[in-house]
């Protein structure tokens, strides 16, 4: 994720539906439900604090340096706010390095599978100048040779303390000057939905202040079971949506949804009513709080959430939960059945008898066996409702390898069907 902005980049549910207020609600009900405290971000200097020891100086005091691998004398606390369309977050200006374990001291090295406060607020900077203002406000910003920007940049790789601080802050009055003005809520409604990268720089946001910190507790797992943890890449999902077609108005359903990265990107991209139903506890507790940090960010950010749910369940027994209704109106399914055994499979195929017509089911593994031919003695099976599309993937779409795949895309077509009901028909007539 240390890549340039304009690079791509490579989830609380409530426990029972919303219901409309009446015409006989009271007053004080209403103010009851306006003052439901605001959702708040857990801010990039709190997760930094929590693990400072990893964390050293980058900025100098005040002489300017190009040395990327010594770490400055400089002030530990050293911190600056970055305004946001709807909010504002505090980022501490240090940068996580290497642990040395020789005895022997050696020059510093970033670590880059660590968070960097610094590179995030630089590019949620200029996801704010490219996405929420017109060409006409980023010029009050400059550009990436002069201004404010250009500033940002420089005294970034100068490890210039105070001119970094002093662009930030001139930045921030920039982008307050058009929050009063209500310029930037106006560019929002305009977007409607953030773009790939946008949102994808939002839910790595997400991710790095809630799963991150304890990442290492999803490594507990049975290897080669159905229990595998493995997630869908952000690159690979922009995919699925083009090839499906969701928009705001679809029923998007992740089925073993892990840590809910698809369900809230999908959420994100297209407003859907998205779902995700994990068996396993400890990712689907991460998915709610990413959630829980989703909502806060998209709010910072003045986007749409989309409408999502998740569930810590078996996805083979949603006919015991009210999750069955929703596999009834979902318009997309997604199965990470990569791992699955052919029970497995062959059980959640069974599910699919219940889908409407023209839902479409992203598999990683085909749920119809290239034999499968429809007659009197298939056509009651759900393989033979769905006609079948095969796609390939390329290198880093899958979080379990870096190697090519390919992938399926199902769709319930009962028509396939009619020239079996005609034939049947036909020798009952004889």
């Amino acid at each position: 994720m240390n890549t340039v902005v304009r690079t791509e980049m490579k989830r609380h549910e409530p426990t029972a539906v919303k219901r409309r207020l009446s015409q006989s609600t009271t007053a004080p009900e209403k103010r009851l439900k306006e003052d439901k405290p605001k959702p708040k971000m857990i801010s990039s200097e709190r997760i930094v604090r929590a693990s400072q020891s990893k964390y050293k100086p980058y900025f100098s005091n005040g002489e300017e340096s190009n040395d990327s691998r010594a770490s400055p004398v400089g002030d530990p606390n050293l911190h600056a706010p970055l305004e946001y369309p709807g909010d504002s977050e505090s980022f501490l200006l240090l940068r996580p390095v290497v642990k040395n374990t020789s005895k022997t001291p050696q020059p510093e090295e970033e670590d880059k599978d660590e968070y960097n406060p610094i590179t995030d607020l630089i590019r949620s900077a200029y996801f704010i100048y490219e996405c929420y203002l017109t060409p006409e406000q980023q010029e009050l910003l400059g550009d990436d040779s002069q201004g404010i920007m250009r500033n940002l940049t420089k005294h970034r790789n100068r490890r210039h303390g105070p001119g970094f601080i002093q662009a930030v802050h001139d930045f921030n009055k920039v982008i307050k000057d058009l929050k009063v003005k209500g310029e930037i809520s106006k560019n929002a409604k305009a977007m409607r939905h953030p773009s790939y990268e946008l949102a994808c720089h939002i839910l790595y946001q997400v991710y790095s202040r809630t799963v991150a910190p304890q990442a290492d507790a999803l490594n507990n797992y049975q290897a080669f079971s159905n229990n595998v943890y493995g997630e869908i890449n952000p690159i690979l999902v922009k995919e699925f949506l083009q090839k499906t077609k969701v928009n705001s108005h679809s029923v998007f359903m992740d089925m073993g949804c892990g840590i809910g990265n698809v369900v809230l990107q999908v959420a994100a991209q297209t407003g859907c009513e998205a779902y995700g139903i994990e068996i396993m506890e400890v990712p689907c507790k991460f998915a709610k709080r990413q959630l829980k940090e989703y909502a806060a960010r998209m709010k910072a950010w003045r986007l749409p959430t989309g409408k999502i749910h998740f569930r810590h369940g078996d996805f083979l027994d949603l006919g015991s939960s009210t999750m069955h209704q929703t596999l009834t109106r979902a318009d997309v399914l997604l199965v990470n059945n990569y791992a699955f055994d052919s029970q497995t499979n062959h059980r959640l195929a069974q599910l699919f008898l219940d889908l409407k017509e023209g839902t479409k089911i992203i598999s990683l593994k085909s749920f119809v066996p290239k034999s499968h031919k429809i007659n009197q003695r298939t056509f009651h099976m759900p393989e033979s409702i769905l006609r079948v599309e095969e796609f390939e993937y390329f290198s880093e779409a899958v979080s379990w390898t870096n190697n090519g795949g390919t992938y399926y895309i199902a769709t319930i077509d009962r028509s396939r069907l009619q020239s079996v009901y005609d034939e049947m028909y036909k020798s009952s007539q004889r």
